[in-house]
């Protein structure tokens, strides 16, 4: 087999529709090749644009080699461009990467490349991934950057671009792929990096609704339900305020997905909400429902993530309520999986968003989805029954919004970070689904949501809006079953608190070790310090964090349950110790640096895990006594 027939079988499994392009690439077309230095090396003339890539190709790679010296200790390297893929070739020479990307403009380079070197054992592997730049998107990035340990990379994150070819002929595709990565890479940021008070918060909430959930129905055979194929999302963003009218003309047609905050503006206009989305952790959410008389909850089926306050599940009147579990880790280790899994977003219309694909519908319509402010600054729609004074005061006062683009594309308007995030967890959900869902966007006004097809309200229902919806139908819930289920619960939840404490006593009596010898170090400076600590207590010290962290990562307990709660803490701890980890050093003084720079940031690190295991097992233990 030659040597392309080989890389071409190690990418079919991972990239199956590059490697259709590449196999009715015959010869080259563009490109012609020159062999040199006994055909180890390659100089390539672009005949088009009547450009060579290197003036010696062998004192091109080795003055790259040298500059790439620099990134010896990354785990993941992003490239522009394959070349001749003998940059990429000498990169995974080091053995300390992780993972190479590497994103190519025109599939027939990627075809040189694979004839002239053979990849074979890295694409197998996936070390190597190429990519055709024509499929980047912006879901494909964030799934880039999340896999493995490479979000904990992601402040050293460097897009090399491969050469001066690229430069001069793909610079624009080079700053718009550049920009979408800046963007993906925002999202993995705001997607780990919570507050590890909200997500105790939430944990704590969630252990203490487990029984109210198991009581109620189960979501997965919600989703199996038959009813009609468009649905229309309802937001409180200021637009929402016109387009009230014809929602309610259209009631009977399409499925009306409100989240909490619309609910009550929609039953003060005469319409009822077959779906209504509920999932913030604070008590005030209970307001929504508060003021809606039980009549007008009736038969509409309230979706609740489990990690809301008590108040808000008393303050529920429906007798349709689904308690769904947000798809973190410490919710899925628990089995209980027909309840099912719901939000991976940050707001009730991603909520919402997440639930029309999983249900089926066909089309989704957004209305009152601005994610910005509308005029004067005002926030939401006219009713929305919570004043919203401090975010207009913020936005004023301390000029604290962001610009972007607007609906339509005309202009720009004015945005908060909170509701970028909001509408960068939809663009990427409504990637993630565009196959078989169409999402329009009819808000007509506010921010532009990438995806979407923006469309009037009365266009589009007057498309998708001519049957009449049916009934929907709750199964009822199996007692038997419930009591089974919560003592299981109960037997699971003891056991992971026994694994927890097992797990917290390592690491802890491997902080102690760590402790006790950075006693000496206290009040000097890195200089001082380097002197103070011995080489041997050095590697010493090197040797137990390396054994602690090996033990902490092979155990299910922290990987499969603890690391989704205490990631928030943790997150911002590791994006510091990847940044001791990629330092270059050339000399045995700044090895030695660099190492207790390493100990160091452990010790902290040690401590900070053990509290927050700690905390843990107390919220367990607190349900354990109820």
């Amino acid at each position: 087999m030659d040597t392309y027939e080989k890389n071409l079988k190690s990418l079919e499994k991972n990239r199956p529709d590059l490697c259709k392009k590449l196999r009715k690439i015959e010869s080259n077309d563009r490109f012609d090749v020159f062999l040199a230095k006994g055909d180890a090396y390659a100089n390539i003339l672009d005949r088009e644009n009547n450009f060579l890539f290197y003036d010696d190709a062998q004192k091109a790679i080795e003055k790259n080699a040298k500059e790439y010296e620099k990134y010896r200790e990354y785990l993941f390297l992003y490239f522009f461009g394959i070349a001749d893929g003998k940059n990429i070739e000498k990169l995974l020479e080091n053995e300390k990467l992780h993972q190479l990307f590497v994103i190519e403009a025109d599939v027939e380079l990627i075809y040189i490349a694979f004839n002239l070197i053979d990849f074979s054992k890295d694409l197998q592997n996936n070390r190597l991934v190429v990519l055709d730049y024509e499929e980047i998107d912006y879901s494909l990035l964030i799934n880039m950057i999340h896999i493995s340990n490479a979000k904990y990379y992601i402040r050293n994150f460097k897009l090399i671009i491969n050469g001066s070819y690229y430069e001069q002929f793909y610079i624009e595709k080079y700053k718009t792929l550049l920009t979408l990565f800046l963007k993906a890479i925002n999202y993995v940021a705001q997607a780990n990096g919570n507050d590890i008070n909200d997500t105790f918060r939430g944990f704590r909430q969630h252990i203490q609704n487990l029984n109210l959930m198991l009581e109620n129905g189960k979501y997965q055979s919600l989703l199996k339900k038959e009813f009609i194929k468009t649905a229309v999302i309802i937001s409180t963003g200021p637009s929402l305020d016109k387009q009230l009218p014809l929602l309610k003309k259209y009631q009977d047609k399409v499925a009306i997905l409100s989240v909490d905050a619309s609910f009550p503006i929609l039953i003060k206009h005469g319409i009822k909400p077959d779906f209504v989305f509920t999932m913030e952790r604070d008590e005030p959410t209970a307001q929504f429902f508060q003021e809606i008389d039980e009549k007008d909850q009736k038969d509409v089926i309230i979706v609740s993530a489990s990690l809301q306050h008590k108040v808000l599940f008393e303050s529920l009147k429906s007798d349709s309520i689904f308690v769904v579990m947000r798809p973190f880790a410490y919710n899925t280790y628990l089995d209980l999986h027909d309840y099912g899994y719901l939000c991976k977003g940050m707001s009730s219309a991603n909520m919402a968003h997440e639930f029309s694909s999983a249900f089926g519908f066909k089309n989704t319509i957004l209305i009152g989805q601005d994610l910005a402010f509308g005029e004067d600054f005002k926030t939401h729609a006219d009713d929305h029954i919570i004043e919203s004074n401090a975010l207009l005061d913020d936005a004023v006062k301390n000029k604290n919004y962001i610009e972007v683009e607007a609906y339509g594309g005309s202009g720009v308007v004015y945005s908060n970070i909170y509701w970028n995030m909001f509408r960068n967890f939809i663009e990427h959900h409504i990637e993630e689904t565009n196959s078989f869902m169409t999402t329009y966007n009819a808000t007509e006004g506010g921010s532009r949501i990438i995806g979407s097809k923006e469309v009037t309200f009365k266009e589009i229902l007057e498309k998708l809006a001519k049957e009449k919806k049916i009934a929907l139908h709750v199964d009822k819930v199996d007692l038997k079953e419930i009591e089974k289920l919560k003592l299981d619960t109960k037997k699971k939840l003891h056991s992971i608190k026994e694994q927890s404490l097992a797990l917290q006593k390592q690491i802890n009596d491997s902080f102690l070790l760590v402790a006790k010898e950075c006693e000496q170090l206290e009040n000097k400076s890195v200089e001082e310090a380097v002197e103070v600590l011995s080489m041997e207590k050095t590697i010493y010290l090197l040797e137990e964090i390396s054994k602690i962290r090996k033990k902490i990562d092979a155990s299910e307990i922290y990987t499969k349950f603890l690391t989704s709660i205490i990631q928030p803490l943790m997150y911002s701890m590791e994006l510091e110790i990847a940044d001791i980890k990629v330092i270059y050093v050339d000399n045995a003084k700044d090895n030695q640096i660099k190492a207790l720079q390493w100990i160091l940031a452990h010790r902290f690190w040690l401590f900070s895990l053990s509290g927050v295991i700690e905390n843990v097992i107390h919220i367990i233990d607190e349900t354990e006594a109820d």
